[in-house]
């Protein structure tokens, strides 16, 4: 292929203009600290080459070298036909090698990889880059030579090799870099930053064990990815190569747990015998006790197999179970981390072309990504039914603030109230001991003295009797009509009978009156004792009947009741209104009767016509949107 295309170059008048591809090369081994012949020994091998290794050894790991002074050199030769000497520099450019190389041009070596030829360097991921002067090359026949060797692995391979123009192959190299050292770097700083905020957030919040897990298995994975790109091992290699394939198990323990308490599955039997098989992986790998890491490394990958399948079936149950944003994302997130790891798995056991970028690195910072986000999600659903508990818990306290206010403004009422009837008691003990008690003794004395002024002793009834229904309406109701009534007929019925009237009294049960207080009381008193006292002095009747109905409403309306006072007398005739016709002894107090019933909201109705008596009807609401004033 890259003999083929020599001619044209050469032919072309203008050499090496434009890019030149070697998909096949010679290839020679020597001990490490001797130059391959120019002429002898040579093999062509096809690019990418992977299998140098076992080619020469018969094994794919070969004899592992224990240092520089035991790695022999891969070499590779190319050759360039240049039919004129070139203006300017050549570039040559390939994406994968392992594990350093050393570039030589017609026997003198212009650049190599590593920086010191006794030190361990790894650039197993990293493309070469490497310049040739134009006073490398000569016209005619060029020879490229590239030497691989691998102080510590022992595995030596080499991609295909490209020469031209610098400004032909940057962008093709810058490409190689992102994706195989850059990508890494990124996520390992990325991970690592993540590691922090998630443990941070565990240390102040002990309860937030999801953070721990994904703290860690950030952690872990921050430190695997550093093999990417570190040349020089800040560590002893053995070590090095421990920590990069014990973290792997590690991390995907961590995984594995996340997903169990992301979804509150309780497995405590299958966690204690994965953190056995992760301390197992680390004990037996450890440097110096027991099986070597790097070679030992295929064999723990293989075996992450079925925790990682075993997750991967989980995170899709659920995700199929719940179809919400979280599963969703912890499902896709681990499924690209499976693809990835798959994809670098076969790369790794060279059943993929070796030039194929590792894409473990993006997988990773993906994994994780999609972990935090699902996490955040989470959280987010979280923030909402905290914001709805909020909504309910301040509509509660709302609730109960009002609830509180409503009952403070009852209490203050009955503080009120209280003191109301701590005075009315007052002012009931001071009428009934000082002015009662001084008119009945006056009573008393005219009485006793045979005193012939009747108009007097009348005079001193009624005042007395007056003064009592003033005390009775002080009397604290309750809203019960009924008893209110009661004290009245006790008041009045020696009146009545003294009068020569009969009273019958009809009192049917009646609903609580809430709005009843003392003023109200006062007014249906007087409307009662004005009834009474017209049918004694004016009706000439000697019998009156008081009755009491309720007269229940429709729906949630309570209806009202009514208090009917009737008299079998000589009756008047009433106007259309219920007035007393003219102006009789009645009208006036008819008139103060229907004032006082429209104070308390109801209504006053008088039926009467000339000897067939008179029937005064006082009805009253059972409620009171606004309770009336007392006068």
């Amino acid at each position: 292929m890259a003999a083929a295309l020599l001619p044209a170059f050469a032919e072309s008048g203008s050499p090496l203009s434009e890019t030149l591809t070697f998909a096949e090369a010679d290839w020679v081994v020597t001990p490490h600290d001797e130059t391959p012949l120019l002429t002898s020994g040579w093999t062509r091998v096809p690019l990418p080459d992977p299998d140098a290794t076992e080619r020469y050894t018969g094994t794919r790991l070969g004899r592992r070298p224990r240092g520089t002074d035991d790695a022999p050199v891969h070499w590779y030769r190319f050759h360039v036909n240049l039919t004129a000497p070139i203006d300017g520099q050549l570039a040559l450019f390939t994406p994968r090698f392992s594990d350093r190389a050393r570039v030589y041009v017609n026997g003198s070596m212009i650049d190599r990889t590593f920086l010191q030829p006794e030190r361990v360097e790894h650039g197993w991921n990293h493309p070469v880059w490497s310049v040739i002067p134009a006073i490398a090359l000569e016209p005619g026949r060029n020879e490229l030579l590239i030497g691989l060797d691998s102080p510590y692995t022992g595995s030596v391979g080499l991609s295909r090799v490209w020469l031209g123009p610098p400004e032909a192959l940057r962008t093709r190299y810058e490409i190689s870099y992102m994706l195989r050292v850059g990508a890494a770097q990124a996520g390992t700083w990325m991970l690592g930053g993540l590691a922090i905020f998630s443990l941070g957030v565990w240390a102040v919040r002990r309860s937030e064990t999801l953070h721990l897990l994904l703290g860690l298995g950030a952690a872990m994975f921050s430190v695997r990815l550093l093999h990417y790109f570190l040349i020089v091992p800040p560590v002893s290699p053995a070590f090095f190569w421990w920590l990069t394939v014990v973290s792997l198990p590690w991390a995907m323990l961590f995984l594995f747990l996340f997903a169990f308490h992301y979804y509150g599955i309780q497995r405590r039997w299958l966690t204690a015998v994965l953190l056995a098989i992760a301390m197992a992986m680390t004990l037996l790998l450890a440097p110096g006790i027991g099986f070597d890491a790097y070679e030992s490394a295929p064999w723990v990958y293989l075996g992450l197999i079925p925790i990682a399948l075993f997750t991967a079936g989980l995170l899709l149950q659920r995700a199929w179970l719940h179809r919400g944003a979280p599963q969703i994302l912890l499902a896709v997130g681990y499924g690209i981390t499976i693809v990835a790891s798959s994809h670098d798995l076969l790369v790794m056991t060279h059943i993929s072309s070796i030039e194929l970028p590792y894409v473990m690195p993006i997988g990773a910072v993906v994994l994780f990504l999609s972990f935090s986000l699902a996490l955040g999600a989470r959280y987010v659903e979280w923030l909402g039914e905290f914001e709805a508990m909020n909504r309910t818990l301040e509509a509660r306290v709302h609730e109960r603030q009002v609830a509180l206010e409503e009952s403070f403004e009852r209490l203050e009422a009955m503080g009120r109230e209280q003191v109301l009837a701590d005075e009315r008691q007052r002012l009931m003990r001071e009428i009934h001991d000082g002015i009662g008690s001084n008119l009945v003794a006056t009573l008393a004395a005219l009485q006793s003295r045979g005193a012939g002024d009747d108009a007097a002793v009348r005079a001193l009834r009624g005042a007395i009797s007056d003064l009592k229904l003033t005390v009775d309406s002080l009397e604290p109701v309750e809203g019960d009509l009924l008893s209110l009534l009661g004290n009245l007929r006790y008041r009045l019925a020696p009146q009545l009978e003294y009068a020569g009237i009969e009273m019958e009294w009809q009192a049917a049960p009646l609903p609580q009156l809430e709005w009843l207080r003392a003023p109200q009381a006062l007014h249906v008193l007087r409307i009662a004792q004005e009834a009474l006292g017209n049918v004694i002095q004016h009706a000439g009747a000697d019998r009156v009947t008081v009755a009491t109905m309720h007269h229940p409403g429709s729906g949630a309306d309570p209806g009202t009741v009514e208090v009917r006072i009737s008299d079998n007398g000589r009756g008047f005739a009433a106007g259309e209104d219920g007035s007393a016709d003219g102006h009789g002894p009645c009208g006036k107090g008819l008139a103060n009767m229907r004032h006082r019933a429209e104070a308390l909201g109801g209504k006053l109705r008088v039926y009467s016509r000339p000897g067939a008596g008179t029937s005064i009807a006082l009805e009253l609401p059972v409620v009171l949107s606004v309770v009336q004033s007392a006068g």
